[in-house]
Order: C-alpha cells, then sequence, then structure tokens
C-alpha cells in the first residue's frame, strides 16, 4: 500500500482532511486508537527507502502528514532519524509546512542529529514559529545544541503569558551549559 493510500484511510477514519487537522485534532491522543498504524508504518519506510533513493516533493509531503498525525508515539520521527540519508531537505519541508504537529518533532530530531544548519533552523523555529509549543520544543532542542544561543533566546520567554513558555525558559536560564 502507498503512503497516499494509508493517510487516504486514515483521514477516512478521523472524518478529516490534512488541511482541516490542525483546527480539529482537539489535544490529539485519539490519533493512536487508529487501527491501522502498521500498515501506515510500512508504507512510510517505504517512502524513506524512495526519498534515500532521490528526493521527491509530493512523497515528502505525504511523511509530513504521517509524522504530523503519529505525533504521540513519534515511531516516524524516529525512522526518519535513523533510515533518511539526506535529512535536510526533509527537515526544511516539515519545518515550513502547514502541520505544527509535524514542526515541534523536527525540532526534537535537530536536537538529536546532526543535520546541516540544525542551529540556525531551531533559531528560525524559536524566533518565527507561531505555535507555542514548537517554539518551546526547539528552545529545549537548542539548549542541547547551543545553551549560550538558547539562553539569549529564552529571556524574552520569561514573562510569557504561556506558563509552560515561562517553566521552559526560566530552565534553560537555570542551566549552566
Amino acid at each position: 500500500m502507498t503512503l497516499t493510500a494509508a493517510l487516504a484511510k486514515f483521514w477516512d477514519w478521523a472524518n478529516m482532511t490534512p488541511e482541516t487537522y490542525n483546527e480539529e485534532r482537539g489535544l490529539g491522543e485519539w490519533e493512536i486508537e487508529y487501527p491501522g498504524w502498521e500498515e501506515l508504518y510500512k508504507a512510510a519506510d517505504e517512502v524513506l527507502n524512495q526519498l534515500n533513493k532521490e528526493f521527491n516533493h509530493d512523497l515528502a509531503q505525504q511523511l509530513v502528514y504521517a509524522l504530523a498525525i503519529d505525533n504521540e508515539s513519534e515511531i516516524i520521527r524516529r525512522k526518519v532519524e535513523d533510515k533518511l540519508e539526506s535529512k535536510l531537505r526533509f527537515v526544511k519541508k516539515a519545518i515550513h509546512s502547514d502541520q505544527p504537529q509535524a514542526r515541534w518533532q523536527m525540532a526534537e530530531l535537530l536536537g538529536n542529529t546532526e543535520v546541516e544548519d540544525r542551529e540556525k533552523l531551531l533559531v528560525n523555529l524559536v524566533t518565527r514559529d507561531n505555535d507555542k509549543y514548537v517554539i518551546r520544543r526547539a528552545l529545549m532542542s537548542l539548549d542541547r545544541v547551543n545553551h549560550t544561543k538558547a539562553l539569549e533566546l529564552a529571556q524574552k520567554y520569561l514573562k510569557d503569558p504561556d506558563p509552560f513558555m515561562k517553566l521552559v525558559a526560566k530552565q534553560i536560564v537555570k542551566n549552566k551549559g
């Protein structure tokens, strides 16, 4: 089964589309109840194999959607970390997508894996993303990559109205690197 077909089954089951997912997903976690994860993971593996041979924007976009809906278990993120040989193009596609569930996972990947320009990509997520969770995850990853830069950026979030953002900023400031 292709990833496109596997995703179509998920969207049908969820009664959503990739475009409505962000507005209608609520707090999430319901995605784990989907009965077709195994075939979706197999299809994602095949896409990773294809992307290792030649980058294809349409396939990469399908993988971004799969990554987003797999945000609870992060199995696809780990597969991307472990199996995708050249990560930069896919990471850029995901962090420029309309899927915050994919963007925060790419922030996590960048904190775990050597990727060209990873510090710059994390800084851009912290300074330009509009989703607080993405920003928090990017800031935490940046702290692992370059504590000094994370400390500099965390300063502006010390009085953020979002209590979780404030907590992350305080933790980075408290951390001695």
